[in-house]
């Protein structure tokens, strides 16, 4: 006989499907008593909101709702949504990804991470910054998941050898997540909140000074003194700072783990023609990011008459990997491979991100926004800069880095207007808070690799992440006002923020 089951026992199997029915109707009130579209677009933020929070659709999955529910409540007509699906920005990404996935087919990745790992030192406390420099820069390139994914085995393998106890290798997986987290800030293309920030200046502010080679300008020292600082709290937390001379063992031990690093090395062989033509590739593409609109001379974006975005080069650089053939006839990166493994949900969250901020301009959430936060106007910017981070900080701890970089963004780039404040003054440091979620296995893809692989306990990672998310606040809200206001002038009302005000999206194309 069929065993009828519980009540319980049907809540605790369908009760993510229970909430998606509740969550809407309990926000039902909002648009149904306040009326007109601003309620509705609040209405689709909210239920946006605490879907991603508690992913109870694939995240990819909740970023589709704008689709159906903006031209439902006539907001925008389904044509003006679908566009912000695949934007200039959401190219970019797009085409970021596949460049990244054509370095992870050559094995490039691994033989820069075997290099930069042999060169740093092998020692525990140097290997572990080895780990954290490789990291950090491979993920300011291609996914920070992709990154500690391949880490993590190699990571695994110089344990063994060096029979590390728990502290050790607790302290040494969750440098690998940490420096994939905070390695996603260092360039424009490294994760999805960069370049939802970039989306959001490019489109209605005019001569916005963030491009590819102006965000490393900032962006690199924060994340040189973010992993230090990480290197050195880890080593507080779990091993204690060293002192004392070395022992023969120690010696013993760090030549047994070169001998592993070597081999991993030799298992590549010669560098290949694969590797060589994708290298020069990739140095073309960061060359052509970097020399589009340097600050220090004309860049090449002047050869026309219409203004070129940096999804053109990169786009470019993909048409090649396509199209180049191997000696073989076969070309250096198959369509087949980029089907299968490149992230489609992180480009279409990002576009969600970019159809909800559309959705909110155009239904007038934005400027009933913008006027109730202008009781902050009599706060001091230091207070309101630290009330966004630590709320930012918060939510990106339970929610993804790109969505909680979606429902923050737009707000603030309107907030501060609203207050005369450069945006870039909020907008910069949540964007990269958004990033820094060390507490919990779920924050993060990096976060929950090494959770699995570890087998350390959830208090280990939250104990050592809340540390850590304090020291990286202190450090951004302190190069807010040194590298980002000597860079970017952040302190003061820029003149390309008054386009930002005159230059609304445009009504007309969306309805």
């Amino acid at each position: 006989m069929l065993r009828t089951r519980s009540y319980r026992e049907l809540v605790s199997i369908y009760k993510k499907q229970i909430l998606i029915v509740i969550i809407p109707l309990l926000l039902s009130p909002i648009p149904l008593i306040i009326g007109g579209h601003e309620s509705q677009a609040g209405w689709m933020v909210l239920v946006m909101g605490l879907f991603w929070g508690l992913e109870l659709l694939p995240l990819a999955g909740t970023a589709l709702l704008p689709i159906v529910f903006f031209p439902l409540f006539g907001i925008l007509s389904t044509d003006a949504v679908c566009r912000e699906y695949f934007k200039a920005t959401c190219t970019l990404f797009f085409g970021g990804l596949v460049v990244a996935i054509a370095v992870e087919e050559s094995n490039l990745h691994r033989r820069i991470a075997c290099k930069l790992l042999l060169s740093i030192g092998i020692s525990p406390r140097m290997l572990m910054l080895g780990f954290m420099v490789s990291t950090a820069f491979l993920s300011a390139w291609i996914s920070n998941t992709a990154t500690t994914a391949m880490m993590v085995p190699i990571l695994q393998s110089v344990l063994l050898e060096l029979e590390a106890d728990s502290n050790t290798r607790k302290m040494m997986f969750l440098a690998v997540a940490y420096a994939a987290n905070c390695g996603g800030t260092g360039t424009l293309v490294g994760n999805g909140p960069n370049l939802l920030l970039y989306g959001a200046l490019n489109e209605p502010c005019t001569d916005q000074p963030i491009s590819f080679l102006s965000w490393m300008y900032f962006s690199i020292p924060i994340l040189i003194v973010n992993l230090v600082l990480c290197w050195l709290w880890l080593q507080v937390l779990f091993i204690g700072l060293p002192c004392g001379s070395k022992k023969q063992g120690d010696k013993e031990q760090n030549t047994r783990v070169a001998s592993i690093l070597k081999s991993k090395q030799a298992e590549l062989g010669n560098i290949s023609m694969v590797e060589i033509i994708v290298s020069i590739l990739f140095m073309v593409l960061v060359l052509l990011w970097f020399f589009r609109d340097p600050d220090f001379m004309k860049g090449w974006r002047y050869v026309s008459d219409v203004p070129i975005a940096d999804a053109t080069p990169v786009i470019l650089i993909c048409i090649l990997l396509l199209g180049v053939p191997k000696e073989n006839g076969e070309p250096f990166l198959k369509w087949q491979v980029v089907e299968k493994k490149l992230n489609w949900s992180v480009i279409f969250i990002t576009g969600g991100g970019f159809a909800l901020a559309a959705g909110m301009k155009s239904s007038g959430l934005n400027d009933w926004l913008g006027n109730q936060l202008t009781a902050l106007k009599d706060w001091d910017q230091f207070f309101i800069l630290i009330a966004i981070i630590f709320i930012v900080s918060v939510v990106t701890q339970v929610a993804s880095n790109t969505a909680c970089a979606s429902m923050f963004i737009p707000v603030l780039l309107d907030l501060s207007i609203s207050l005369k404040m450069n945006p870039l003054f909020l907008m910069l440091p949540a964007t990269l808070t958004c990033s820094y979620a060390f507490v919990l296995p779920v924050s993060t893809g990096p976060n929950a690799i090494v959770f699995e692989a570890s087998e350390m306990k959830t208090m280990d990672m939250v104990k050592a992440g809340l540390g850590l998310n304090f020291i990286v606040l202190l450090v951004t809200v302190g190069s807010t006002y040194t590298v980002m206001n000597g860079i970017f002038g952040v302190e003061s009302y820029p003149d390309w923020a008054h386009t930002c005000e005159s230059h609304p999206l445009n009504l007309t194309a969306l309805h």
